[in-house]
């Protein structure tokens, strides 16, 4: 017995992804984009999840809004 679909066509499930996910261009220097891939590697893991886990572990960890990030530069 096969699942039931929940997407009419690839069209309507394409749109609901962009719908729940943003999309966002990182700019990082290459010694860092090498740890990253690095880190990756060994974990299994995409890029892309590792630096999701990363943002989402940040924001979890530290209070952003009050706490700030004086030593990011600008």
């Amino acid at each position: 017995m096969a699942r039931p679909k929940i997407y009419a066509n690839a069209a309507e499930r394409q749109a609901a992804y962009r719908e729940n996910n943003a999309r966002v261009d990182l700019v990082i220097p290459k010694d860092l984009n090498a740890t990253l891939d690095e880190i990756a590697g060994q974990l299994d893991l995409t890029k892309n999840s590792l630096v999701n886990a990363m943002i989402r572990f940040a924001l979890t960890n530290r209070n952003w809004k009050t706490q700030g990030a004086a030593w990011v530069k600008k």
